[in-house]
């Protein structure tokens, strides 16, 4: 078996390794480039006033280090902080080093990371915001958006980072060709909704069938009914959390 890593950057590279760790046989192929701002100008004007919002969230590692590069001065101590999971929560306390009583809300260690999970832990703290900053890449996370307009706040989005499809060198195109030539099984782990679509943008309509057989991996119920809506036939349920990943792949291959 043959697992193949979609998530980008630094936590891809990271699950990357532990997974060939483990013994597998993986192959690191990104979804997404992660790169800086689109309009940094902006991006600092609008950092530059976050006194002005009662709460601002950070909806991946990503977010938390492309605002790092932007913020200029301390973290306003008016200014909640949300994370949409913990991994996000580490990178804004290792990255930002905020006050911790600003860090109001994240989904449990044990819970799952997402949208739907912080939601249910903003309202659980009583808190309200009339006005809210996301930050984000160019799109994304029009849910939480809709949830908080729903409830009377003007929410305002920001791309602090830039997220581009990745493209497969010639070597990765090779590799993938021979997967398909020795008819290798494959477990493919994906992160977000957009890396299913992203992942057939790269490949050809042979590579996008040969995908299909194979096992994928989802670390969100909303990642699986995606994969299921594309033509993925296996489709297996873990968490972000990389032990839970690597635990996923060992009950795949132990079933084989």
């Amino acid at each position: 078996m043959v697992v193949i890593v979609t998530r980008p950057a630094s936590n891809g590279q990271r699950l990357f390794e532990r997974i060939v760790e483990h013994g597998y046989h993986a192959l690191w192929w990104p979804a997404f480039d992660i790169g800086a701002a689109p309009d940094t100008g902006r991006a600092r004007q609008m950092l530059a006033r976050l006194a002005d919002y009662q709460l601002a969230i950070f909806v991946s590692a990503h977010a938390v280090r492309g605002a790092r590069t932007l913020l200029e001065g301390a973290w306003p101590a008016g200014t909640l902080i949300g994370a949409v999971g913990a991994s996000t929560r580490a990178a804004i306390e290792a990255e930002l080093q905020p006050d911790p009583s600003l860090i109001v809300t994240t989904p449990e260690d044990d819970q799952p990371s997402g949208s739907e999970a912080f939601w249910r832990a903003w309202q659980a703290t009583g808190h309200r915001a009339r006005r809210v900053l996301i930050l984000r890449a160019e799109d994304g996370r029009s849910w939480l958006s809709e949830r908080f307009s729903e409830h009377g706040a003007e929410v305002e989005p920001i791309a602090v980072y830039t997220r581009h499809s990745h493209v497969l060198t010639p070597g990765e195109v090779e590799q993938l060709s021979q997967l398909i030539v020795d008819d290798k099984r494959a477990a493919i782990i994906f992160s977000s909704t957009e890396a299913v679509a992203a992942l057939d943008q790269q490949v050809d309509s042979t590579a996008r069938a040969w995908l299909r057989t194979g096992t994928a991996v989802a670390c969100h119920p909303r990642i699986a009914d995606q994969l299921s809506t594309n033509g993925y036939k296996r489709v297996v349920d873990a968490t972000f959390d990389d032990d839970s990943i690597i635990a996923k792949l060992e009950s795949i291959e132990s079933q084989a």
